[in-house]
């Protein structure tokens, strides 16, 4: 039975109409999911990608695995914990298992672990360097095609798509302005650290309004879809659909323009932590899962399935009950901020508490959250009114 993680970075469900987003980005995903199971409430246990991916491949959350912030903000004692501790590391067990371990990704640290190819490719003669430190989406799929065309045996796929990173530089997008309405544009932004972050990643790039951005946002979302389609219809050509699990899902969501953080996914309001995910479990129908689950359960659940053992104890359980019984594995979630020093929360479907410790953020040298906050979820879903201050 192969394996294949496709992980599609800032990807948040607001944006995407199987969600109820009013355009529809997401036409191949649509396809995809009516023939597995999508999940309406999971919930990465980082806003950021290097925990996140960290506790996708551990079972574990990042407390105990170690990696707390984000890349280049992780402090050495949190990778050295993380190499102390760490005695499961998916790619590893499953190379130990007889799979052939592929990894399409450039980050490379402690993920190269266990692989045995991973990277973005060979460097061609006429390649020229892109804006961004990954390639376009296109690339990332024709390299997986051709690493599961030369798979002599069961293999494990990570393919790691950054198209929809912001500010977004392998989507093409022709916005109109000039300098003087970047600046305008700037100037609406309350927080001086927030308009001073938003305009160094937007230097050069040809962005000139909040709306061009959300819309080249879109844009990168639909340039990805279309290469879930084209992978969607290699599996199935290659009749290997069926014999293959596979999970597509955000490793963290994004704000655009909320509650002052302006494209990126700082803080963990939902817009940073609530991700789309969608699985195929060959021989369980498809359907739709309201129930909460969180990255730290997709490891325990492959296990399950394929009947699996190993002595490690995970922080994440096994959804499969969820899936066939309809009986819940969790009624809360938890997650930390990857970018801000010190932030964490835990939510319910009604609640969420969100306590700051230290909340200045490494990425735009702003502060996010205030101490305890505290949202009814049921009354307030987009957290505008921290009940805290209203005591």
């Amino acid at each position: 039975m192969n394996i294949i993680f496709i992980i599609i970075d800032a990807l948040r469900p607001k944006n995407l109409s199987l969600f109820g987003y009013h355009k529809e980005t997401d036409k191949n995903l649509k396809i995809l999911s009516k023939e597995s199971i999508l999940f309406r409430n999971n919930f990465s246990s980082s806003n950021s990608t290097a925990p996140a991916v960290t506790s996708m491949l551990t079972g574990k959350y990042s407390r105990n695995h170690g990696i707390i912030h984000q890349l280049p903000y992780t402090k050495p004692e949190e990778i050295n914990k993380f190499n102390e501790v760490t005695k499961f590391w998916f790619p590893e067990y499953l190379k130990n298992l007889g799979y052939e371990t592929i990894a399409i990704d450039w980050i490379g640290m402690w993920f190269k672990k266990g692989f045995d190819y991973y990277g973005e490719g060979e460097e061609k003669e006429d390649y020229v360097e892109p804006l961004a430190p990954f390639r376009p989406a296109k690339e990332i799929t024709d390299l997986a095609m051709e690493k599961m065309s030369q798979a002599q045996k069961p293999f494990f796929l990570l393919l790691h798509f950054w198209d929809t990173h912001f500010p977004f530089p392998n989507t093409k997008y022709s916005g109109e302005g000039d300098e003087t309405d970047i600046e305008n544009m700037l100037g609406s932004i309350k927080g001086e650290k927030q308009r001073e972050y938003l305009r160094k990643r937007i230097i050069g790039k040809k962005l000139y309004s909040l709306q061009g951005m959300e819309e080249k946002y879109d844009l990168s979302i639909i340039d990805v879809d279309k290469e879930i389609g084209r992978i969607y219809d290699f599996l199935k050509s290659r009749n290997l659909f069926d014999d293959t699990i596979l999970f597509v899902m955000g490793d963290h969501g994004t704000n655009l323009t909320e509650h002052e953080i302006y494209f990126s996914s700082s803080g963990l309001y939902d817009g940073s932590i609530h991700t789309p995910m969608i699985t195929h479990f060959p021989g369980i129908s498809a359907k739709e899962i309201n129930g909460f689950v969180q990255n730290v359960d997709i490891i325990p659940s492959i296990l399950d399935y394929l009947h699996l053992q190993t002595e490690e104890k995970f922080d994440g359980k096994s959804f499969l009950p969820l899936i066939i019984n309809n009986i819940p594995i969790r009624d809360e979630i938890f997650s930390v901020d990857g970018l801000c020093e010190d932030i964490k929360t835990i939510r319910t479907k009604s609640k969420k508490i969100i306590i700051s410790q230290n909340n200045f953020c490494n990425l735009c040298k702003g502060y996010h959250h205030q101490g305890v906050e505290e949202y009814d979820l049921e009354k307030d879903p987009e957290e505008k009114r921290n009940m805290t201050q209203e005591i």
